[in-house]
């Protein structure tokens, strides 16, 4: 099941003056809302922001795994992960759990634009530097002392949010938005919701409202691939996901993913990652289980 559990603080700072010596120095700073949410889910979880996010968030994963999607780049992060989701980006996240998925994000909203932290300056992006078991401490302290309710916790919690934040922003890499075609987009959010679904590339066009030629000619346009291509990238990441964290039989993998022929399953799998699903399973430390 979902249980989320989040806490906001409204902070008003009307006007900041700092003296340095006879010089003044002003800046007026608008409402800001600052949340902090604790998540728990069980086996496996979707979620399409194809709207685009609302605010720029950081999200710790704790246990489980998550495949970040947008339309020019995904990535997959395990627990131990930070990773950063700009204001405005459109993208969509598989979560599984083996059998559990747990994690925090936190957020900044401010009623006055931000240009250095909108989607143009910093992209989606997994942070491996600050991707610790001390980033998570820091982050739980943070939803700890704000899930007290304590008006006195809560200033607290944000000012650890902010040495958070000075810390992470060496760390942001800077790049420009990404072009987004918005058929591709409808479609890349279908197939990675729907990837084990064995439904003709036709149809999907068709809920695209494009035709079929036109669909390819904008998946190669825009990823430099094609809809089938996609589709079974998402699902042999997928499917290695499974192999590694879990024992069941190579054959029910391959049917879950949505391969309904096991030589087709293998084939596949070894075009993508150089290896057959049993062999990947050993390398990934796991028993070899064809049955």
């Amino acid at each position: 099941g979902i249980l989320p559990k989040k806490e906001t603080i409204l902070l008003f700072l009307e006007r900041a003056a700092f003296w340095t010596g006879s010089t003044v120095i002003s800046k007026k700073l608008c409402m800001t809302e600052f949340g902090v949410q604790h998540s728990s889910f069980s086996g496996s979880h979707y979620y399409d922001a194809g709207a685009g996010r609302p605010n720029a968030s950081f999200v710790y994963v704790v246990k489980g795994s998550v495949i970040l999607s947008s339309v020019q780049k995904r990535f997959e992060s395990g627990a131990g992960s930070l990773f950063y989701i700009p204001e405005g980006a459109r993208y969509s996240s598989v979560w599984s759990g083996s059998p559990d998925i747990e994690f925090y994000s936190m957020h900044i909203i401010s009623k006055s634009h931000d240009a250095s932290m909108a989607a143009g300056s910093y992209a989606l992006q997994r942070l491996s530097a600050m991707s610790t078991p001390e980033t998570g401490a820091r982050i739980a302290e943070i939803f700890r002392l704000m899930d007290t309710g304590e008006r006195l916790n809560k200033i607290r919690a944000l000012s650890l949010y902010y040495a958070f934040y000075a810390d992470v922003l060496p760390y942001l890499r800077a790049e420009p938005a990404e072009d987004r075609n918005p058929v591709l987009w409808a479609a890349v959010a279908l197939i990675e919701k729907e990837y084990a679904l064995n439904y003709p590339i036709a149809e999907l066009a068709s809920r695209c409202c494009v035709s079929e030629s036109r669909l390819y000619h904008i998946f190669r346009e825009g990823l430099g691939s094609t809809p089938v291509r996609y589709r079974n990238e998402i699902r042999i990441e997928r499917a290695a996901h499974l192999l590694r964290s879990t024992n069941a039989p190579i054959d029910e993998v391959g049917e879950k993913v949505g391969f309904n022929s096991l030589t087709y399953f293998r084939e596949t799998f070894k075009q993508y990652t150089g290896l057959t699903p049993g062999d990947y399973r050993r390398v990934a430390g796991q028993p070899d289980r064809t049955e």
